[in-house]
Formats: C-alpha cells, sequence, structure tokens
C-alpha cells in the first residue's frame, strides 16, 4: 500500500474571486454622501464675493444652492472666483440637471468614472435629493473598503497563481527579494513552523512580495499578459503604494479631478490583471467539480 500525501488538487479559492471583488459593489454613494441638512448652502440671491469668501473661510470647494427648501443647482469656489462682487450667485452657479445627478446605490468603482466628468455630484434617494458627493469624499472609509477588496482580490490572485507554478518548491521564491525581504519571509515563516503552526511558504509574502515575483519571473508574467520587466513595474508597483494610501487613513490621498482619473486608471489596471489571474487558473490548472 502506498501511503503519502494526497495527489495535489488544484486551488478553488480563483473561483470566489469575483466574487470577493464584487463585494465592493456593497459600498454605493449613499455610503460616502454629504447629507444635505448638515451642508453649508446658500440661497441664489446671495452674492457671489459673500459665497466665495463663506466657502473659503471653511475650506470648502462647493456647496449646494437652495430655493424655497428645494435644490437647484451648486456653486465651486472656481466660479465664484470669475464672478464680479455684485454677480448674484444664480447667475454663477451650476443648476442642477442629469449631468450631475447619481442614485444613491451608484457602486464608488462608478464614481470613479464619473468623477472624471463631473467634481460634485447630487445624490438622489428615491425622489430625494439628499446629499451630495464630491472627489475628496473617496478618502472616507467605504470607499477606502471598495479599493482595498479590489487589490486583495488581486493579491489573492497572483498568490493562487504562484502556489501552483512553484509547488512545493516555493522557497526557490526567496531568490526573486532583496535580502531583507527574505529575513523578513523566513523568520516569520520560521516562528510559525517552530510552533507547528505554519501555512505554506507563500501565505508568508506580502504583496509587494508578489508583484517582485512577477516582475523577476518572465514566464509568471506571461501568465498576464505580454509585460517586459519595465511595463509591470509601471502597471504595478502604484498599486503597492495605493495598498498603503488605502490602508492608512491618517493620511488623504483624493484632493484633485487629477488625483482622481489617476486613481482610477490604477483600479482599472488591478481589475484587468484580476481578470487576466482568473482566466490564466481556470486555463491552467481548473479541474470539473466531481459534485457536478
Amino acid at each position: 500500500m502506498n501511503i503519502g500525501r494526497p495527489p495535489r488538487r488544484p486551488s478553488r479559492s480563483w473561483q470566489r474571486l469575483v466574487t470577493h471583488v464584487e463585494l465592493g459593489a456593497a459600498f454605493q454613494a449613499r455610503h460616502i454622501e454629504v447629507e444635505i441638512e448638515r451642508a453649508t448652502n446658500f440661497a441664489p440671491e446671495m452674492q457671489a464675493s459673500h459665497a466665495l469668501a463663506t466657502l473659503s473661510a471653511a475650506g470648502f470647494d462647493h456647496a449646494p444652492v437652495i430655493e424655497d427648501g428645494l435644490v437647484i443647482g451648486y456653486c465651486s469656489r472656481e466660479d465664484l472666483a470669475s464672478g464680479s462682487d455684485a454677480t448674484q450667485l444664480r447667475r454663477a452657479m451650476t443648476p442642477l440637471g442629469d449631468g450631475n445627478l447619481v442614485s444613491s446605490d451608484t457602486p464608488i468603482g462608478d464614481l470613479l468614472d464619473l468623477f472624471a466628468e463631473q467634481p460634485f455630484l447630487f445624490v438622489l434617494d428615491g425622489g430625494d435629493i439628499t446629499g451630495f458627493v464630491t472627489v475628496t469624499d473617496l478618502n472616507k472609509q467605504p470607499a477606502r473598503a471598495y479599493l482595498y477588496l479590489v487589490l486583495a482580490g488581486l493579491e489573492i490572485a497572483l498568490a493562487d497563481l504562484v502556489r501552483w507554478h512553484y509547488g512545493r518548491q516555493q522557497t526557490k521564491l526567496l531568490r526573486f527579494l532583496g535580502k531583507r525581504d527574505q529575513d523578513s519571509v523566513k523568520s516569520r515563516y520560521g516562528g510559525d513552523r517552530s510552533r507547528d503552526a505554519d501555512a505554506d511558504f507563500v501565505s508568508y509574502m506580502g504583496f509587494k512580495h508578489l508583484l517582485r515575483i512577477f516582475e523577476k519571473d518572465r514566464e509568471m508574467r506571461n501568465e498576464l499578459g505580454s509585460y517586459s520587466q519595465r511595463s509591470w513595474r509601471s502597471a504595478t508597483w502604484p498599486l503597492s503604494e495605493l495598498r498603503n494610501d488605502v490602508m492608512h487613513p491618517i493620511s488623504s490621498f483624493v484632493s484633485s479631478g487629477e488625483d482622481v482619473a489617476l486613481l482610477a486608471y490604477h483600479v482599472a489596471q488591478a481589475r484587468m490583471l484580476v481578470d487576466a489571474s482568473v482566466d490564466a487558473l481556470r486555463r491552467r490548472y481548473a479541474v470539473p467539480d466531481p459534485e457536478t
């Protein structure tokens, strides 16, 4: 009788990746909006110069304009600064319209694209405008949670590809890392192993380690597309920095339309790599489910 380890079966964690990433759709405009009742707002008859001074003193870029209890538009510091002292706010404001309205259940991922065209969006819940969102609201925790789910999905996919490419020879991965990172991974792995609580070697590698492995290993890069080392670094190392920003809410990482455009680009890169990783795992390692 041949007694030993059971035959290796393909990991099935990749089959849950799409669900994992799409959890981000649960984070919506309603979760980061500024409620109208709590917001600084102006009447349309106010002088533009007065509204500008108020916004500047408060450090706000935008504010809703309300007439007879109804939202009729919004004003921005930029637009107000271009008007004369005598100009009424009504003449300087942006009126309410289809281009600046979103549903309260709009996923935060979709807001990234919308903000590229419009930096201020009113949130519509049912038939009522309940609040508004601006680019800086992407610094709030629900938006950070969405971004983390995208990046975590990519980390899971890359780790699974590495596991199945190297099998039981995972210690060979250390050659792709610098001395400091090698020591860190070996220390964590060795500590758990001494307590008989170790997982596989890849489990002790962080996101930046996985990105480095794909950068150095051409065969692994080819699983995901036609990347050179240089193009891989350009596409992925900003994702490592973004992950740090997302996980440390003490610092804002979105403050302008340019920031949002760059963020949307990086998120698109991450989502594309998740899709490529899942395709590679399906193509190379998937087997029919014995229960089907």
